[in-house]
């Protein structure tokens, strides 16, 4: 008889198998037993956990959102700072994080298939993940420029600030490509953080009317 940790093991892996086919051939795209195959289990073990396919692509898009967000314990940190050491320290940290990991990683697909195609998941994941953590960041933006967190121009701050990193996160070949040199260039005493930060303040700062 299997234990709680060999059954949580089974979730875990069932996720993975699953996340790894969604992102490389879409929902529709793959089977359960598929999944069941490249998990190397039972299609019972995935009917338990999981129930239906559906179900089971939730899970996954919530798991690869998980990883993508800041924690509570990474938030309660940057509550401690003043608000311009916080937005330093987040660009700098977000960063490091996209050098980390690969662009081809199922999380990033899973998540950026969704955001172009959304399923019937997309709601939740905004409520859940997405809103919350752009609130956070625009709250920190926002007390920089002096400006409510819901201000047009404080929120067009933030997707400024996602925007850049995600290019530079994730399309580095493409930047490589089209501007050979600025890449390491940035790289240099940390210039790329300094950029970032002042190009986001500046926006925040600027009034949506001029």
């Amino acid at each position: 008889m299997g234990t709680p940790k060999d059954s949580e093991k089974t979730r875990a892996k069932i996720i993975e198998a699953a996340g790894q086919l969604f992102a490389e051939r879409g929902f529709n795209g793959v089977t359960v037993r598929e999944i069941v195959q490249k998990a190397v289990t039972h299609l019972s073990a995935l009917n338990y956990h999981f129930r239906t396919k559906e179900a089971l692509y939730r899970e996954v898009l919530l798991e690869a959102c998980r990883d993508a967000s800041l924690s509570p314990e990474d938030q309660e940190q940057l509550l401690r700072l003043e608000p311009r050491e916080a937005l330093y320290v987040l660009i700098g940290e977000s960063i490091k994080n996209y050098q980390k990991q690969v662009a081809s990683n199922w999380q990033t697909i899973i998540i950026t298939r969704e955001c172009w195609k959304p399923s019937s998941v997309f709601k939740e994941v905004v409520e859940v993940y997405f809103k919350s953590q752009t609130d956070f960041i625009a709250d920190i933006i926002g007390k920089i420029a002096d400006k409510p967190a819901n201000d047009h121009q404080v929120r067009f701050a933030v997707i400024v600030m996602i925007g850049v990193l995600d290019t530079f996160g994730l399309y580095g070949h493409l930047i490589d490509a089209i501007a050979p040199g600025l890449t390491d260039q940035l790289n240099k005493r940390n210039l790329h953080v300094k950029q970032l930060f002042l190009l986001v303040t500046q926006v925040a700062k600027t009034s949506i009317e001029e």
